[in-house]
């Protein structure tokens, strides 16, 4: 299955990649298209010109790309034909790109494909400069190599970019992907939708704007058993720039995921940042770009990375930022769970420097049905004691075991309840938190900070 799952994300990469490229700028047509090719290198992406040829009204150039991940990387090539004129049917020109897979995956998937290539990009060129992608990959259903049976349902979409090449607006569909081999190991993906509709700001690098990716369905499994499901899975996220500010959101759900034998429904989870200074994410993205395209390990990378972001963060707070996890929700077995949680820091000026201890603020609430509490608590104190059991290799009946758990879970959750941690109304339990000028409160009460260590949670 690893082939076919490498064949797929080069078809899916190369389609984001080719289209972001803007091959013609004005009526110089092979500068801009070399200017474009240049500035797609960047991270793991290495993309240099082959050949260009150029002929009267028209030329042929052909692209090599490198996709690098650690150590390892895949290169296939893509061969551009260009029509410019003098008058191509009604616009500046027109460049149709076609995907060329490596060798050995051309001798996996071809029987497949039937001669077809696995993708294509048209795009056609304004008068001003604007860019109109049409991306297409066919659908295709076969052998891929000995063992692999796989069936593709083709990629469709289009993008547009403005002349200036700061918006982009567009989506991409992908139907089906189901991929199986002779043990029943199956991967099953239905109806994948990306869209965008992104604007870059000047004279900043990086983009604001609302885009999604929609699932319908994505299931997997190994030899005929199911592992995991996933359905009508959502994930969306918006920039803003507010001023000199921006504020960002991501918001994530799934009507049902069922793995690991348990069935989650209606999970959700919605972040925000806010109030991040315009200036240093700025700054952090030219780094973070500086870096993917240096030379050097990944440790040295990372470091290069990490410094930066510790320059900026003088910057940063000084913009008292705020995070927020607006909601952590889902529904099990026992009933439904939700949390949330909210820290800013609220900046005290040059003079008073940088302390966390008064500067930051935060609070969080709880809700979780009694019975899911007491079935992760016997999960945690199982495993305590059965690891503890194994290593002073004590011979203790299945008995003692339980009699051993159901203790430690009783005093646990008398600990939680008992100091009013948690409070509990028709078998819910509810906590609400708050940090502020050094000092906690639980349910409106004073809390000393080693008491948080009752419910197990990271304070």
């Amino acid at each position: 299955m690893g082939k076919a799952a490498v064949v797929a994300g080069v078809i899916g990469v190369a389609a984001v990649a080719v289209v972001g490229g803007s091959y013609v700028v004005g009526g110089h047509i092979e500068s801009g298209f070399k200017d474009n090719v240049a500035a797609m290198n960047s991270g793991g992406l290495e993309v240099r010109i082959i050949d260009y040829r150029r002929g009267l009204f028209g030329a042929e150039a052909q692209t090599m790309w490198t996709l690098a991940d650690g150590e390892e990387s895949i290169d296939f090539s893509v061969n551009h034909h260009i029509d410019h004129g003098p008058l191509p049917a009604g616009k500046a020109a027109e460049v149709r790109s076609v995907l060329v897979l490596p060798r050995d995956y051309a001798d996996t998937v071809g029987a497949a494909l039937q001669g077809r290539a696995p993708l294509e990009v048209q795009t056609l060129v304004g008068w001003s400069g604007e860019l109109l992608h049409r991306i297409s990959s066919p659908d295709y259903k076969g052998k891929v190599g000995d063992d692999l049976d796989m069936a593709w349902g083709g990629i469709r979409g289009e993008l547009t970019v403005s002349a200036d090449g700061l918006r982009a607006q567009g989506s991409i569909e992908a139907p089906a992907l189901d991929v199986r081999d002779p043990d029943g190991s199956a991967l099953v993906m239905e109806r994948m939708v990306l869209t965008l509709d992104s604007v870059r700001p000047q004279p900043y690098r990086f983009w604001t704007g609302p885009s999604s990716i929609t699932l319908e369905r994505a299931a997997f499994s190994v030899g005929g058993e199911a592992m995991f499901e996933v359905n009508a899975l959502r994930i969306g996220s918006m920039a803003s720039l507010d001023g000199d500010v921006v504020n960002l959101s991501v918001d994530f759900g799934a009507a049902q995921a069922v793995g690991g034998g348990e069935t989650i429904e209606d999970l959700s989870l919605a972040l925000a940042l806010e109030r991040i200074d315009a200036g240093a994410l700025d700054a952090i993205a030219r780094i973070a770009e500086e870096v993917g395209n240096a030379p050097g390990g990944q440790e040295a990378q990372q470091a290069r990375l990490m410094g930066g972001l510790l320059e900026q963060l003088p910057v940063l707070l000084s913009r008292s930022p705020a995070i927020e996890v607006k909601k952590v929700g889902a529904r099990l077995a026992e009933g439904a769970a939700e949390f949330g949680a909210r820290v800013a820091y609220t900046s005290q000026g040059e003079a008073g420097g940088i302390n966390p201890a008064r500067d930051l603020a935060g609070n969080l609430h709880l809700s979780l049905p009694r019975a899911l509490l007491l079935r992760l608590v016997d999960m945690q104190e199982r495993q305590t004691i059965l690891d503890y059991v194994e290593e002073m290799e004590i011979e203790a009946e299945e008995q003692e075991i339980e009699d051993a758990v159901r203790a430690a879970v009783t005093e646990r959750i008398a600990g939680m309840t008992g100091d009013g941690l948690l409070q509990e109304k028709d078998g819910v339990l509810t906590t609400a938190m708050s940090y502020k000028d050094g000092g906690f409160e639980v349910n409106g009460r004073a809390l000393q900070p080693g008491e948080l260590r009752a419910l197990g949670l990271p304070f």
